[in-house]
């Protein structure tokens, strides 16, 4: 018996000895160079020039902020952002939301439901059902409205607090209110103030979409970059082509160069985010199957895929840019020491395959829009002449233009949706002139 109790013990000490070991060597194991490599490339600093609207975003939904008093809600949000990146993911005392100190002080643009989305088909068609229910519900919104249209002035968004993915993001639904109220505009007879503030709000989700160091803030930018260009379309097609354009529509539906269509930016951004909220895991044997260092580089090769420079080469020839993060399995020996950062890794990876096409359809849809206006400058009698006397740069490419079956809406393909929201298709201008 006693020899047998030897046997067992001596089994058990080998199976620990046998584990110590293979978890002393997976510990001890360097970071492979591929990852290295994807942790340089994501931690490389983003840095915008000029005016940031970050406090403009933060502060949208309050009526009557002094301006002296914009600073010190900020700074207070500050301290409470970092507050609560501070307190460890598992830290049961953590509040489910974090107020915004202006919640406290200051009261809300009214709320709405839009009339018109950004994902709406045909919003001024839609509104000329029912223009007085629309002007009712934007009664109490000119100040939101105002401070909408201020955005057009900055030239990046930025958050500057310290990154934690609990803490609140600026209430980005708002901005799809302005689209209504443009809508509504040229229904009513002011095309002019119409076709501003759609110009004015391109600018806006162009600086989101280009010049933003989140992946919301991008996403938010390409979506609002759709919208504004198919209602732009619709009031275009009631106009005659003779109407002017404000001078403030000057260079904003223009082709995007395609450095501007990266995801890159704003997947640095993502990846400072989800970094530095997991480099916070504070359970007491977190060591054993956690190791900060080996994630984040991890994590890195899973969410680099936008900023590779084949990711580069497809943006230029403007094929559909499919990010397929070359994780390997979590079964390596690597992961002995670190089960949890390999999982979180694997998990990280397919997320953001579709953000990236959906930046590429916004390019799409504003070289839609440039041909549009070129068309509404050259004039011709036959559509098809006309879309064959464009410039190829508008015409050609990895996706040319097409006219629609019946000759009166210019199209184009999407990558985001592709089989099954169809072509983008906006109809050309002064076709639909009302008498």
């Amino acid at each position: 018996m006693l020899k047998g109790l030897r046997w067992v013990l001596g089994g058990m000490l080998l199976v620990i000895f046998v584990v110590a070991a293979a978890w002393s060597g997976s510990r001890l194991m360097p970071v492979p160079k591929a990852e290295r490599d994807a942790l340089v490339l994501m931690q490389q600093p983003v840095h915008f020039a000029g005016r940031n609207a970050f406090e403009a975003l933060w502060l949208l939904d309050f009526d009557d902020v002094p301006a002296a008093e914009r600073p010190g809600l900020i700074e207070e949000d500050r301290q409470r952002v970092a507050a609560l990146a501070k307190q460890s993911l598992t830290d049961d005392q953590v509040q489910p939301t974090m107020l915004r100190a202006a919640q406290e002080r200051y009261v809300s643009a009214p709320p709405l439901q839009p009339a018109c989305r950004w994902s709406s088909d045909d919003c001024v068609a839609q509104l000329r059902a029912d223009p007085a229910s629309a002007e009712a519900a934007l009664s109490g919104q000119q100040a939101l409205l105002t401070r909408i249209a201020a955005l057009s002035a900055y030239d990046h968004y930025q958050n500057p607090f310290t990154p934690d993915a609990r803490a609140p993001m600026p209430n980005w639904a708002l901005l799809q209110r302005s689209l209504t109220a443009h809508a509504l505009a040229h229904v009513q007879g002011r095309s002019a103030d119409a076709l501003a503030g759609l110009c004015n709000d391109t600018r806006t989700a162009k600086m989101l979409m280009t010049h933003g160091d989140g992946l919301m803030s991008a996403v938010i930018g390409a979506s609002m970059v759709r919208g504004n260009v198919g209602v732009l379309a619709q009031v275009l097609a009631e106009l005659p082509a003779e109407h002017p354009l404000p001078a403030s529509c000057d260079g904003v539906f223009t082709t995007p160069p395609t450095s501007a269509l990266s995801l890159c930016p704003a997947m640095r951004g993502e990846f400072r985010l989800v970094t530095e909220g997991l480099s916070r895991m504070e359970q007491p044997l977190a060591v054993l199957v956690w190791d900060p260092d080996k994630s984040k580089a991890r994590t890195a090769l899973a969410m680099q895929g936008a900023c590779t420079d084949a990711a580069s080469q497809v943006l230029v020839a403007d094929r559909a840019l499919f990010i397929e993060p070359p994780v390997p399995s979590s079964w390596r020996f690597e992961c002995v020491a670190n089960v949890v950062g390999c999982v979180l890794g694997d998990i990280a990876a397919p997320t953001y395959r579709s953000y990236a096409l959906r930046l590429q359809d916004a390019g799409a849809s504003l070289r839609l829009a440039e041909a549009l206006l070129w068309l509404r400058a050259n004039p011709h009698a036959d559509a098809a002449e006309a879309l064959a006397a464009m410039p190829a740069h508008l015409r050609d490419g990895e996706r040319p233009l097409h006219l629609s079956d019946d000759g009166r809406n210019l199209q184009v393909e999407l990558y985001a949706k592709a089989g099954s929201e169809g072509p983008l298709r906006l109809p050309l201008p002064a076709t639909r002139v009302r008498q």
